[in-house]
């Protein structure tokens, strides 16, 4: 986990660049590489582009949403695997689950988009939830280690929203949680979310999960994760 990543990107060595040398895959999943975020949507080679980026905050100090990260460890896996990161996907997540159908975007180099660009019908959304609820299992089949959802689940950084104190917001690998206050209780639950208002909701004090699919724009993007806090903070114990 503590891994740094010039193990599978060897070049980043050539940058002579000390902190640089400290990103780990922990700082990749967790949003805490430092390197400066960049469009690399628009350049000719995104890893090229991501891995040039200078490190404006030490590794692990700082969180700061970069999908930029998300696209390394999808490289990473594509390394690792000798296939693509959609081969290593189907082989041992989607074809356990029993998903067929998916869209999913590569970049100029044949690497799958890590941190956005795949597409799943909401039926198949509700899949990962009840894999996420049930602590990795599907089907009484153990698909992924309990322990690593237990760890991805972890707010390894937090933060308080500004518009609303009475929630507190926290990143684990790859994963947002949040904690609120409900009738001076609070719940805790985490939630994976994409583009457009595309949500995963998962509470598990509550044995429960909601999936959301949608495409809204803009600042409403938000209105389905808002609409779930609203529906937890009413919730009341029988």
């Amino acid at each position: 986990m503590h891994e740094p990543i010039y193990n599978y990107f060897p070049e980043i060595l050539e940058f002579n660049d000390p902190m640089k040398e400290e990103i780990t895959l922990f700082h990749l999943l967790t949003m805490t590489s430092g390197l400066q975020v960049g469009k690399f949507q628009s350049s000719k080679n995104w890893v090229k582009f991501i891995l040039e980026q200078p490190v404006i905050y030490r590794p692990g100090s700082t969180f700061e949403y970069n999908s930029g990260n998300s696209h390394l460890l999808s490289a990473i896996i594509q390394k690792v695997s000798g296939g693509s990161t959609a081969s290593f996907a189907e082989e041992f997540l989607f074809h356990p689950l029993g998903i067929k159908k998916y869209i999913w975007v590569k970049d100029p180099q044949g690497i799958h988009e890590g941190g956005f660009s795949i597409s799943l019908n909401l039926e198949d959304m509700v899949k990962f939830g009840f894999l996420l609820l049930n602590e990795g299992q599907f089907k009484s089949n153990q698909v992924i280690s309990s322990n690593w959802i237990h760890e991805a689940k972890k707010p390894y950084k937090q933060f308080e929203a500004e518009e609303d104190r009475t929630a507190g917001y926290g990143y684990g690998y790859q994963l947002w949680t949040c904690e609120i206050t409900n009738s001076n209780n609070k719940i805790e639950y985490y939630y994976a979310n994409g583009l457009y208002g595309q949500y995963i909701f998962i509470v598990p004090k509550l044995n429960i999960m909601a999936v959301a699919k949608s495409y809204l724009q803009d600042d409403h993007s938000s209105a389905p994760k808002l609409f779930f806090e609203e529906l937890l903070r009413s919730w009341k114990d029988e």
